[in-house]
């Protein structure tokens, strides 16, 4: 009995020994060929001042160095993540600029103004040690937000984006829009190119960057604010002005379709192609602190931005992009300029925000998620003294003054003001640097809730 049982043992040995000789086998064969990794692609948008390079550069750090990621780190295999070259056609986003300057000098990096990439490749133990690791990449497509919003010029003609255009600039009340729509009043049907070409351009320009800086979003063309390549380009040089059978009307509306087909279409929207995942950055304490025109300009950007999966959208957009994107997380930016016990109520107007634009989005058979983050978290909350009360404030490096202060943020609402209700001076939310400190060596920035997000991108693959 003892013998056969010997015998048994290893026979068994063997067939273990060849078992494990063919998986070797096969695993090498595998590398040599060089078998394709499966890559996720998430495209990262947002409008202007919505925090976007710090939240890359944030969730970058996390990923690398993940001890502050604690949500994912105890629910999923442990894992390891590198950078790794971008492809050859895409310009890399410059992490380790961006996080040295955070970290070692306590400053916020400038904004990109490009499409720039990151790849990260993650390994991880399967269930069987026999299987090997397995493996998988992320790309993170950063996407300026501004080009987006000229996805909706897509199939709207001249005449009907500067009648758009004028329409909304008479609604207004703004000087500048008033002395441009005073310019074109001037036009008529012998309006040469010579004489009014550069002067409306330049005009109408300046006007969108002006309110760019005063809180508007949803400006067109974006091209127009991030000209990145293209400034100085003759391409761009066209404005809205009304229809006639003018030269000038002729050329700026050649230049305009010849923007939407070369840049829009081929440029913008062929990135698109391909997405897992949109990740959708919102700025709601800019819309509180700047009244309801502000949040209804940005609202309507947002629309704007995401018009590309418009159900009702029956043209090539729909075909060109083949539905590949099956998920759209939005997420509110700078959560700790309000106290943690304001979260909840931060969140509610996220949702509230966006409300609309997830309803069409579920009809389009697209998932939706929100979620409210600090991509890194500049403040504490603490208990002090406000007006002879003791209120939950805020503690962290004044912005303008460069010293540490303790502030009283007011009541976050749990839902945004009625339009004559809204009064700003209840929002006069101050702004952080980051926080001053000594780094050690692979430590991640402190954040609030960047670990949900991540579990939202990849929890799946882990």
């Amino acid at each position: 009995m003892i013998k056969r049982r010997r015998i048994l043992k290893k026979t068994l040995n063997k067939i273990t020994d060849k078992i494990e000789n063919v998986l070797d086998s096969t695993k090498r064969n595998l590398d040599d060929i060089g078998m394709p990794i499966k890559t996720r692609k998430i495209a990262i948008t947002g409008l202007s001042k919505s925090g976007k390079t710090v939240f890359i550069t944030s969730l970058i750090d996390q990923l690398l160095h993940q001890k502050k990621i604690s949500l994912v780190t105890t629910k999923y295999k442990p894992f390891t993540a590198i950078l790794k070259p971008p492809k050859a056609s895409m310009q890399r986003f410059d992490y380790y600029s961006f996080s040295k300057s955070i970290k070692a000098d306590s400053s916020w990096p400038n904004g990109t103004e490009k499409i720039t990439s990151t790849i990260l490749e993650f390994e991880s133990k399967t269930r069987f040690a026999l299987l090997g690791n397995s493996k998988f990449r992320l790309e993170l497509i950063d996407y300026p937000g501004e080009w987006i919003l000229d996805i909706a010029l897509l199939g709207i003609k001249y005449e009907q984006w500067s009648e758009d255009i004028l329409s909304w600039m008479k609604d207004l009340n703004e000087p500048l829009a008033e002395k441009y729509l005073d310019e074109i009043s001037k036009l008529n049907d012998n309006s040469i190119p010579e004489e009014y070409e550069y002067l409306l351009h330049t005009k109408y320009f300046n006007m969108l960057r002006y309110f760019k800086d005063n809180h508007y979003s949803n400006l067109t063309p974006g091209r127009f604010l991030v000209p990145s390549d293209l400034m100085n380009d003759p391409i761009l040089q066209f404005a809205p002005i009304p229809k006639s059978s003018s030269k000038l009307h002729k050329l700026f509306k050649k230049r305009y379709k010849h923007y939407i087909k070369n840049i829009v279409k081929e440029i913008h929207l062929e990135h698109f192609k391909g997405f897992d995942k949109q990740i959708v950055l919102i700025d709601i304490v800019e819309a509180l602190q700047n009244g309801s025109n502000c949040y209804e300009d940005m609202k309507k950007g947002l629309q704007n931005m995401l018009s590309l999966y418009d159900h009702k959208n029956k043209n090539f957009i729909s075909q060109f992009l083949s539905s590949s994107i099956n998920n759209v997380t939005f997420v509110a930016t700078k959560t700790d300029l309000v106290a943690s016990s304001q979260h909840n109520n931060y969140l509610a107007l996220l949702n509230e925000m966006v409300e609309d634009i997830r309803r069409e989005l579920d009809v389009s058979h697209i998932k939706t998620n929100t979620q409210v983050v600090a991509s890194i978290k500049c403040t504490q909350t603490v208990m002090a003294k406000h007006n002879g009360k003791t209120l939950s404030c805020i503690r962290g490096i004044d912005s303008k003054t460069k010293a540490m202060v303790e502030i009283y943020p007011g009541e976050m609402p749990s839902s945004f003001p009625a339009v004559d209700e809204w009064d700003i001076d209840n929002y006069a939310f101050e702004e952080f640097l980051p926080p001053d400190k000594q780094y050690k060596k692979n430590e991640a920035f402190d954040h609030i809730h960047m670990d949900r997000v991540i579990e939202l991108i990849i929890g799946d693959l882990l």
